[in-house]
């Protein structure tokens, strides 16, 4: 059973500050996907002139941060996240581009602006942080314009498998992690969003990372165990760098999958 407490605290401990998302971001660099996620992700945007976009869980503002030559300069674009720190790294990363943009703190749950405000809304794998799901959908859906666009992208459940088939060996991965997450994946998407908008699609991107080094990935596994949450994960850390050291060893890599998706989607015109 799926506790929205823990949900919610465990966003928090993730998001406190930025150098969570930043090492998980950076192992995806070494992947052998030409594009980058932020470009693919945008691309499927297709911005319009005079749009007005919200973007909940903006994060550091990569998204906009490796496509401002791409933004229309009539457009009108509010960066919001529930975490002060991670709207500071936005700002401070966005700064200098002079992009038409505006940072605001945002709970997905409670957006404080009124009905049919926004062309496009934008939520960059978030969903599945936010205990209630189904009350940030229909927040998203009343300040969306008529057939106003949302764009939201999550990952498979078989997402980096072989990182968790590893991390199960040392019994850091469990039911109990996946209850820290709210039910919005590549394999259940359509069923979330259906009550609420129309016209859905959905694409897949897939990034193959082949890890040569130990720091990168321990970074990124450390980033997955907020110290508040899993005090004994230093205990096993070195457990885990003598066997990923092992595996680079013999096979000269670790691999990982990422699979990401994106779902398209219109405001239902009776909602």
């Amino acid at each position: 059973m799926k506790n929205d407490r823990s949900i919610k605290e465990y966003a928090k401990l993730q998001y406190n500050s930025h150098e969570n998302l930043t090492n998980r971001m950076n192992l995806w660099s070494y992947g052998s996907n030409p594009e980058s996620l932020p470009k693919w992700i945008f691309s499927k945007i297709q911005l319009q002139e005079n749009e007005r976009i919200l973007e909940l869980g903006c994060g550091t503002g990569h998204l906009w941060l490796e496509n401002y030559r791409n933004v229309p300069s009539t457009c009108s674009i509010v960066l919001s996240d529930f975490s002060q720190k991670m709207l500071t790294k936005a700002e401070e990363n966005l700064s200098s581009l002079n992009l038409p943009i505006s940072f605001k703190i945002i709970d997905a749950e409670k957006i404080p602006y009124g009905n049919q405000k926004f062309d496009v809304v934008i939520g960059c794998h978030m969903l599945y942080h936010i205990p209630n799901i189904e009350k940030a959908l229909i927040e998203i859906s009343r300040v969306l314009k008529p057939s106003g666009r949302f764009i939201s992208s999550t990952i498979s459940q078989h997402h980096i498998r072989e990182l968790k088939d590893f991390l199960s060996e040392f019994g850091l991965y469990s039911e109990e992690k996946l209850n820290l997450f709210s039910e919005f994946r590549n394999e259940t998407g359509r069923d979330v969003l259906k009550p609420y908008f129309t016209e859905i699609s959905f694409e897949e991107y897939i990034n193959h990372v082949n890890i040569t080094t130990l720091a990168p990935l321990i970074k990124y596994i450390e980033s997955m165990y907020p110290k508040k949450k899993y005090p004994n994960f230093q205990e096993v850390k070195p457990q885990l760098e003598n066997a990923i050291t092992n595996i680079l060893e013999k096979n000269y890599k670790f691999e990982i999958t990422g699979i990401v998706g994106l779902f398209k989607a219109k405001k239902l015109i009776n909602s």
